[in-house]
């Protein structure tokens, strides 16, 4: 018997993530990059399998045209939309009797909505399209998602117990990183396809200022680069170093190891010139090096720092950083710049300082299939 599928977009959720905001949450603007998202999962999704989906931009209009049977969930739903039409979909969705999981699209205020009406009652799976996705229901990137969904209508996944956390956003802003457990749900597994839950990492302040010192006696020399340098308290302890104070959840411009705009969006890394040099730390256990707490530095900017234009790879353009302790928790690199073209060009094994003159190769995750 063909399994069932309900499924609810959150449009709101990501909308802040281009203008480094942090968050969704009290936004009312929807995110521009979710339709192409949506349809990015509905390219790999299951044909053979029956879908329930919330109506309008909460699901039916991305239907539309596609391939996949669909019905519509006959509910109500606001202009824009709010989290009470987030729970009003999945309380349809439990009262029909019919859904085997229920997919989200959204991040981890929306995982956290969806929870709060299925609890134990079935498995749920996010497609990321959020900011903050610290939860363990998401897959690495909208692709995956179809995949494990179609693992899953055979019976070949796995039914697992994962966190739904989330943030304090005005915190999180305020350069206060404030995680809240709120239960654990069920959801499902095949291979490498989801994305563990965020860890945060303790790490050894020897070790920290070790790696700094080595990026800036090794990098900062030059007076004519600019250094973007991502989020994270790996690479804040280089501006530190350099006497600059910072939010460690900010992405920060810097030129002569002197601050040139703090707290940047994706439009103000759009407008940079000269020779770009990029430093970022992959998040502990996630693995993620682009694409989570850091939607700022956006497709178009990797681009040109990558040089793709001219045909080049630039990938020694990006200077990656990070702790032993905290690559320990992870085994690849994931990467979702938000363009699936340019997450293959960035594929391949980088090089992460780890001290002063120490390195260790890693490559990004495979997408199994």
């Amino acid at each position: 018997m063909k399994k069932t599928i309900c499924l609810l977009v959150n449009p709101v959720a990501g909308s802040g993530g281009r203008i480094g905001n942090k968050g969704s949450d009290n936004l009312q603007i929807y995110n521009t990059e979710t339709p192409s998202r949506i349809l990015r999962f509905l390219n790999t999704a299951p044909k053979n399998a029956n879908y329930i989906v919330a109506p309008r931009e909460m699901g039916e209009n991305y239907f539309k045209g596609s391939e996949v049977k669909y019905e519509v969930a006959k509910i109500n739903i606001n202009t824009p939309t709010s989290r009470e039409d987030t729970i009003k979909a999945v309380t349809y969705f439990i009262e029909t009797n019919r859904c085997d999981i229920i997919v989200f699209a959204g991040g981890d205020g929306t995982a956290r909505d969806v929870f709060s009406v299925v609890k134990d009652k079935l498995p749920i799976l996010g497609i990321p399209t959020g900011v903050k996705m610290h939860s363990g229901v998401f897959t690495t990137n909208p692709e995956s998602a179809g995949v494990l969904l179609r693992h899953f209508v055979e019976d070949k996944t796995e039914e697992i117990l994962t966190e739904i956390l989330d943030i304090d956003e005005e915190a999180y802003r305020e350069g206060k990183y404030v995680v809240k457990l709120y239960g654990y749900a069920k959801t499902v597994n095949y291979s490498n396809l989801l994305t563990p839950n965020k860890e945060e990492v303790m790490s050894d302040k020897e070790e920290l200022d070790e790696i700094a010192q080595y990026v800036i006696d090794t990098y900062l020399t030059s007076s004519n680069k600019v250094f973007v340098v991502g989020p994270g308290s790996t690479t804040k302890t280089i501006l530190k170093k350099l006497g600059i104070e910072s939010n460690f959840l900010c992405t920060d411009v810097i030129k002569n190891r002197q601050l040139v705009k703090s707290c940047v969006k994706y439009e103000d890394l759009l407008g940079l010139t000269g020779e770009l040099k990029l430093i970022l730390t992959p998040i502990g256990k996630q693995g993620f090096l682009i694409g989570r707490g850091n939607q700022e530095i956006g497709p178009e900017f990797l681009r040109k720092l990558l040089k793709v234009s001219q045909g080049a790879n630039g990938k020694d353009n990006i200077i990656i950083v990070s702790t032993k302790s905290k690559l320990n928790t992870f085994d690849c690199l994931r990467i979702d710049t938000g363009d699936p073209e340019l997450d293959v060009l960035m594929r391949g094994v980088y090089k992460i300082i780890v001290g002063y003159g120490e390195f260790v190769a890693m490559k990004t995750c495979d997408i199994t299939d």
